[in-house]
């Protein structure tokens, strides 16, 4: 009798195991959108990578993508979060998320495409509608900028642009009192607005096993 009780107790050892890792991992997805939730980024993203590590999901990969891009991790970001965008649920934020570490990197043709890509899945998404404005702007500001560097003139073929000679005082207004630098300045104070407003971590199936 003692040995099937042994026995018995043996069999449910891999249910127990298994019980466990989901218990847990479900435990540190929780954790990890508290922490996200006020703003603890950093924190969250290691709570998120233990629950990714424990059961990786799509869901997993949203999240743990997501508290990369907004801890900083902006390339670590965009390829973990790139994991979730197989999922048709997760799709939308999974663009929005990576278009805005896009744009936080000045990847303006990447981000105008992950905005676009969202807005097409979801048309009514006012965040990626405001977001992709930015993109666009910025792109648009960059270019003048450019060209006004290059004195509006583009290099024929086979011929070297010019080296600028050195401005002296006077010679130019100065630079904040340009348009493009006034544009520029009102994109980027947009810009800090907006990319403070990520689609936020899912919260799962936290109720399952609780």
């Amino acid at each position: 009798m003692k040995i099937a009780v042994a026995i018995l107790l043996l069999a449910g050892l891999p249910f127990v195991a298994q019980l466990t890792r989901e218990t847990n991992s479900h435990a540190a997805n929780a954790r990890g959108v508290k922490q996200f939730a006020a703003k603890k980024y950093a924190e969250a993203q290691q709570s998120f990578a233990t629950a990714n590590g424990i059961a990786s999901s799509p869901s997993r990969a949203f999240n743990l993508g997501t508290s990369e891009i907004a801890a900083g991790n902006r390339e670590a970001g965009a390829t973990t979060i790139a994991k979730a965008l197989a999922d048709p649920s997760l799709r939308p934020d999974a663009l929005f998320n990576r278009g805005n570490s896009a744009l936080a990197a000045n990847a303006f043709d990447y981000a105008i495409r992950d905005y676009s890509e969202a807005l097409r899945l979801r048309p009514t998404d006012a965040a990626a509608k405001r977001n992709l404005e930015i993109a666009l702007r910025k792109k648009q500001a960059m270019q003048q900028q450019q060209q006004a560097d290059n004195g509006g003139k583009q290099p024929k073929a086979g011929q070297q642009p010019q080296p600028k000679p050195v401005p002296q005082p006077g010679d130019q207004k100065k630079k904040s009192d340009s348009y493009e630098d006034a544009l520029l300045r009102s994109v980027q104070q947009q810009e800090q607005e907006e990319l403070t407003r990520m689609h936020k971590p899912s919260r799962e199936n936290l109720h399952v096993g609780w």
